[in-house]
């Protein structure tokens, strides 16, 4: 079973998704992201906390997310504190293109401008 929600906070869409992201549930997950790019936001927030399965048409989703972000120019930042999604990423080296945070929090707070001096 696949849930996925939609929130805004302070700006930027958060998709929050629980279950698992499989061949089945892939082209849901796609469709609420590309949904969250449209928002005219200037980023989007994959949460993937409570994500229990991720392979690799998961990956697959997250690669072409974070193409269609880079198209449009929009910032794409993945929630992944669990090895569940977070270890299939390292293994594959995508953990090393995409914006991987442990918390919803942290991934916010990247976006926000750091302060000059």
């Amino acid at each position: 079973m696949l849930t996925v929600r939609a929130t805004e906070v302070a700006g930027v869409v958060v998709v929050a998704v629980e279950g698992e992201i499989d061949v089945d549930t892939a082209d849901v997950v796609l469709d609420a992201l590309r949904l969250g790019f449209s928002s005219g936001g200037p980023a989007l927030v994959a949460d993937l906390t409570l994500v229990s399965f991720f392979g690799s048409t998961g990956i697959s989703t997250l690669i072409t997310a974070h193409e269609d972000a880079e198209e449009q120019g929009i910032g794409f930042h993945v929630v992944a504190p669990q090895r569940a999604v977070r270890r299939p990423l390292q293994v594959t080296g995508v953990a090393d293109v995409l914006s991987l945070h442990d918390s919803v929090d942290e991934a916010l707070s990247a976006l926000k401008p750091v302060p000059s001096e």
